[in-house]
């Protein structure tokens, strides 16, 4: 029986998608939970699973736009059957012997070698025809170490880098060969390089949203910046104990986002949001986190932060990151923040002006830490500090409101024992 695949239903406001990348080859069979296909919406993008073993057929081709409940493919599910029956041990023929299986093991079909190549996707061959790539050198990152078409750019990209290193030396050039004659330049200048690629649906959508938000909204930025020496201490002192205790790293986030419900309490005018001619107040507190990914920045949200511990935050966030690179993320994930903490200092910015995340009326934006001069009772000390950033909506929010909140998450940090570490 064909069983019809068809482009899942994801939100209310999302009608249409790209289909970026078929994981399957057409005719692959396939098992329940195997991935079929990304899709890429102007909110998410994410891989759809097989719900049925079987035959995939492909009847919409890679980079296509594809509408909500549209058939993309079908699965065969008798081919499923009819491989499970083949599967089932048979009896030993007439005549089989030790010595004839140690024959069969000895030499296997030579079909055996075509197997790498027929369990790629059509983009993925296409790339690996066109670069003339071995596919025994290049890690897949899929399921079962199935090659994805990120696996082979990342693998040309890296070989790219490689060629282009000035130190790169010919291992068969002679120790002490004389220099060549440089040869003559052309008098002309080289070509400029470019590369011109659609913009994907998601970054479009965050084009859209970030340029909204600038129009829509009077964004204004306070600073401020915090000493993490305690916490710095803290996770030294208990970093062990923690991890063994709860399976999971104690990092800066989970300080910063108990912080951030501490403040929220504090001052609850940040905790709310424009509606209309409505400002509407949230009494849970939702926080989104920013997590970069290779299609753009998402903002996946940590539910009723108040009532998780430090052990639960980290095991959220490490699971909503992991989800995100895997592009297994739902839109549910994604919705209902109103306060959002991005980190930037992962990266290297020392300082920088977050900018919100609708309908989020608040943002905190985090730094690197840098061991800086500070003034501690009237001495000289070195202290690792961290540049903080509020971006807010001036709209409903006022100035003396974002202070106070920014300066209740800096005592906060400074003072992390008041922040249960469950240890």
């Amino acid at each position: 029986m064909a069983v019809e695949v068809k482009v899942p239903e994801i939100g209310e406001s999302i009608t249409e998608g790209i289909l970026v990348e078929w994981s399957q080859s057409d005719g692959a069979v396939v098992a329940v939970e195997d991935p079929l296909f990304v899709l890429e919406t102007d909110k998410i993008t994410m891989t759809v699973n097989a719900d049925e073993a079987g035959q995939l057929a492909i009847l919409v081709a890679e980079d296509s736009t594809v509408e909500v409940g549209q058939v993309v493919a079908t699965i065969d599910t008798e081919v499923a059957a009819e491989n499970a029956a083949e599967s089932r041990p048979a009896e030993e023929p007439a005549g089989f012997t030790e010595e004839t299986a140690k024959a069969a093991k000895a030499s296997p079909p030579q079909t055996v070698q075509d197997e790498p190549s027929t369990s790629l996707s059509p983009a993925v061959r296409r790339l690996v025809a066109e670069h003339e790539i071995d596919v025994e050198n290049v890690e897949g990152t899929g399921k079962d170490g199935r090659i994805l078409k990120a696996d082979v750019l990342r693998f040309l990209e890296l070989k790219t880098d490689d060629a282009d290193r000035p130190d790169a030396e010919s291992e068969s050039a002679p120790e002490h060969a004389p220099p060549e004659k440089p040869s003559p330049q052309p008098v002309e200048l080289p070509d400029r390089r470019q590369t011109r690629a659609p913009m994907s649906r998601l970054r479009i959508r965050l084009a859209e949203r970030l340029v909204q938000v600038q129009r829509t909204a009077a964004m204004l930025t306070t600073f401020n910046e915090a000493d993490l020496s305690r916490v710095i201490e803290l996770r030294k002192i208990y970093k062990e104990s923690f991890k063994e205790r709860h399976d999971v790293g104690l990092g800066f986030m989970s300080f910063f986002v108990k912080a951030v419900v501490e403040a929220l309490k504090t001052v609850p005018e940040v905790n709310a949001f424009i509606e209309g001619e409505e400002i509407i107040t949230n009494h849970y507190y939702d926080i989104g986190v920013a997590v970069s990914t290779e299609k753009g920045l998402v903002v996946p949200v940590v539910r009723d932060a108040d009532r998780l511990s430090m052990a639960a935050i980290e095991t959220s966030i490490a699971d909503l990151a992991e989800r995100a690179h895997q592009r297994r993320l739902e839109l549910s994930d994604l919705t209902g923040a109103v306060f959002t903490v991005s980190n930037g200092g992962i990266f290297g910015s020392l300082l920088s002006t977050p900018i919100l995340n609708p309908p989020g009326s608040a943002i905190l934006g985090m730094h690197a830490i840098q061991k800086r001069p500070v003034v501690v009772d009237d001495e000289i000390v070195i202290r690792p500090m961290m540049y903080l950033a509020l971006s807010y909506d001036h709209r409903i929010i006022d100035g003396r409101e974002a202070v106070t909140f920014l300066k209740r998450i800096v005592e906060c940090i400074e003072d992390p024992e008041r922040l249960l570490l469950e240890v």
